[in-house]
């Protein structure tokens, strides 16, 4: 892989997810010197119920989302922030399902006793839920995005095995 593909389009995803980041996180500081963020929790309305006793304050402005999503998105910026300390960025090998599946578990869990009525779930279990699935997402989600980008600028590396009738295998290899 090229060195400086990887790097941009690291750098890329870690701009994109601050930039979306920023997007819910700037109403309340707006608000706060009395500028109108209604736009920008209009615009999260439909993926979030943005309850007031759910969600983290900004100068006693709630953010444009509740504490679990909120959560799970800084959790997945902070995931891509470490990603590169933890594994090197010309892997794109995926991770093994387990870790994203036990966190997945766990704030499917943590919805489920609160939704059946079994127990209350808290305003820490779901950020701690949502900050561990954002963070466990982005380590999936950063080899993937690498060799999209990557394909995208080098275009595909393909293989393509053509059998003909006799079984004979040809290959046709489409590499730049």
């Amino acid at each position: 892989m090229r060195k400086d593909i990887v790097i941009d389009s690291y750098l890329l995803l870690l701009a994109l997810s601050l930039l979306f980041d920023l997007l819910f996180t700037l109403p309340p500081i707006l608000e706060h010197f009395g500028i109108n963020g209604g736009l920008f929790y209009k615009f999260f309305q439909p993926v979030c119920h943005q309850m007031d006793s759910r969600s983290f304050h900004i100068f006693g402005y709630k953010l444009a989302v509740c504490s679990r999503c909120s959560s799970i998105y800084y959790g997945f910026t902070l995931g891509i922030a470490f990603y590169p300390l933890l594994n090197s960025l010309d892997n794109v090998s995926m991770p093994k399902l387990i870790f994203i599946m036990i966190p997945l578990f766990a704030l499917i869990a943590d919805f489920s006793v609160n939704f059946a009525g079994i127990t209350q779930n808290t305003f820490s279990s779901r950020s701690i839920t949502g900050g561990i699935l954002g963070i466990s997402t982005a380590f999936f989600f950063v080899p993937v995005w690498i060799s999209l980008i990557q394909e995208i600028k080098n275009g595909p590396n393909r293989q393509l095995i053509v059998t003909d009738n006799s079984d004979k295998k040809v290959s046709l290899k489409n590499e730049k």
